[in-house]
């Protein structure tokens, strides 16, 4: 009995030892400053094991033209090759498009995060070594919540995008691909632009052109006309000194005051939260291809009271009652 007890002693030990000491390599598809990167990581911070040893890659897509990513991908391929972790972790579209294929059946665990496609889309399901986590912004409901806040009657709405792979991900996801669709009263046009200047005239034209409300999708990758790339925060500091109607997101990162006035939003940080967990469960032992991929936390309302009080907009105590205030 004294043996037995030893030897599952010593089990349990080896066993805790490799718990403890994983490797895991993190591959981020954009940059660190990134409000939504920040948000994510936070996330798988406080649910991957403290006392694994984490190293980062940033394929900085956001900010790099299409052209270098492909070379951006290699570079991270040759990181991975270094490090050999233990298990892996990819963020967001970018990082599985371009490395998910290459890791497919192999000998090392991948949960991915932060996808706006279809895994299958990407060749990433099903495959043995692989599962993870969709985000799925509501835009829809958000929409019909939102507009009416405005307009109750008969409501147009513009919602802006970037040329990103997140943004064609998002478009092809929620609305198929449409540009123009009517959910109900609620009359929708989406638009998608490379050029900065193209977008900012789609917005200082919503008002004549009949809109509403114009809603800021994603930003982030938009270029002036010398193919410059813009930084975000002044891309969305622009729009909310020019908005010639109320602005609102889809995402956290572009509500508060001098940004738009809210809506109901995802996070980065339900990402994080729900892929560490998926990342921690595997190396407790669970085979990846035993945990079905799954959508993190459906959102939530976020609104800026400065911008709310600018544009003249009281919530409905059904929406105030569940929302989250920022300035």
């Amino acid at each position: 009995m004294h043996q037995i007890i030893i030897t599952f002693f010593i089990v349990f030990v080896a066993a805790s030892s490799a718990y403890s000491s994983s490797h895991i390599s993190i591959i981020h598809s954009y940059h660190k400053e990134y409000a939504w990167e920040q948000s994510l990581t936070s996330g798988l911070l406080d649910t991957l094991p403290h006392d694994a040893h984490l190293d980062h890659f940033y394929l900085d897509t956001k900010r790099l033209p299409k052209s270098e990513h492909p070379a951006q991908a290699e570079k991270a391929w040759e990181h991975l090759n270094a490090q050999q972790p233990d298990l892996v972790i990819l963020c967001d579209d970018n990082a599985a498009r371009y490395l998910g294929p290459r890791l497919k059946n192999g000998p090392t665990p991948v949960v991915y995060l932060g996808l706006n496609r279809n895994p299958r889309d990407y060749g990433l399901f099903p495959a043995k070594n692989m599962t993870g986590v969709l985000e799925r912004p509501l835009l829809k409901r958000s929409l019909h919540s939102m507009c009416k806040l405005v307009n109750t009657e008969d409501t147009k709405v513009l919602i802006l995008f970037d040329s990103d792979t997140t943004s064609d991900a998002v478009v092809h996801e929620a609305f198929k691909g449409q540009s123009q669709i009517n959910l109900g009263k609620v009359r929708v046009e989406l638009k998608q632009f490379e050029l900065l200047e193209e977008w900012q005239d789609a917005l200082l034209n919503a008002k004549a052109e009949g809109f509403d409300t114009v809603y800021i999708g994603l930003y982030h990758t938009l270029r002036n006309n010398l193919g410059q790339h813009v930084p975000d925060d002044e891309v969305l500091t622009w729009a909310n000194q020019h908005a010639p109607v109320p602005i609102f997101a889809f995402w956290d990162f572009a509500v508060g005051k001098g940004k738009t006035i809210g809506g109901h939003v995802l996070n980065g940080r339900d990402q994080g939260l729900a892929g560490g967990q998926i990342a921690s469960l595997i190396l407790e032992g669970t085979p990846p291809a035993a945990i079905p991929p799954r959508t993190a936390e459906a959102g939530s309302y976020l609104f800026s009271i400065y911008e709310l009080a600018r544009f003249g907009i009281s919530l409905p105590p059904a929406i105030k009652d569940q929302a989250a205030l920022v300035p």
